[in-house]
């Protein structure tokens, strides 16, 4: 592996996403799905501004995710249909270099439009003169750029496999349920038949549990909950370190098998 070519091919990645205006659209959607949000008035009650800001944070949360399995998805397929990737690979450049190179620079996007999100909470957060739980707060960017990990390099294999439409389709999908999978589990599970609980276990054990990265509700009522502890942060990054392994190494390898 090249460090400086992972680092050039990261470093157009990025450059790339912040030239496009795909990011910024997406944060003023984000934001005016907040903006509506705050217009509710549940009859005059008081510490709504609680509800209000642990809703910001999953929008903002989804709003980044979506833009990254958009932005993952597109990068191999983009590289084919464009005949970029042949100069760049006839180079010294191994594959697995390049795949890196990647998945560094979508990573890189991906913080840059989470950064922008979370500057704009803390200045909501101060505007309103709540307080921030400065402990929770690491910790839930921390576990949501793990998250973002995991979804991309589950999106460079779903694209290797796919067309570009049918893996943003499938990316989507599989956020969406590996976001509610573990709710839906508790409420349906003690309602199925024997086979329905083999295939709900199947997928619980197949699909990554994103519900598992957002401590939102613990960040907004952080005088109520302890900061996770260390051996959980541990746990859980392992978690996502352990899928996003799996994903990659299965993108390599469809990477590798494909013809050049």
């Amino acid at each position: 592996m090249n460090p400086r070519a992972i680092w050039l091919i990261a470093k157009s990645v990025l450059i790339e996403a912040i030239r496009r205006r795909e990011v910024y659209i997406v944060i003023f959607i984000a934001l005016a799905l907040i903006a509506l949000i705050m217009t509710i008035d549940f009859f005059h009650l008081s510490g709504l501004s609680k509800f209000y800001r642990e809703m910001a944070l999953k929008i903002m949360s989804a709003a980044t995710a979506l833009s990254v399995v958009v932005l993952a998805a597109r990068q191999l397929p983009r590289e084919f249909e464009k005949r970029t990737i042949y100069p760049l690979l006839a180079r010294p450049i191994s594959r697995i270099t390049f795949l890196l190179g990647k998945m560094l620079g979508v990573l890189l996007a991906a913080l840059f439009c989470f950064a922008l999100f979370m500057l704009i909470f803390i200045v909501g957060n101060l505007y309103l003169g709540a307080e921030i739980p400065w402990v929770h707060f690491l910790q839930y960017v921390y576990l949501q750029m793990i998250m973002l990990l995991v979804l991309t390099t589950l999106c460079f294999w779903l694209s290797m496999v796919f067309n570009l439409d049918a893996a943003i389709t499938v990316g989507v999908l599989l956020f969406i349920l590996g976001a509610t999978m573990m709710s839906m589990s508790i409420t349906l599970f003690p309602l199925m038949t024997d086979f329905g609980r083999v295939v709900l276990k199947g997928f619980t054990y197949c699909v990554p549990q994103i519900s598992l990265f957002d401590i939102s509700e613990k960040t907004v009522h952080a005088e109520r909950w302890d900061p996770l502890s260390a051996m959980t942060i541990l746990k859980v990054t392992l978690y996502g370190l352990c899928f996003s392994s799996i994903y990659f190494v299965f993108a390599l390898l469809c990477f590798r098998r494909r013809a050049l």
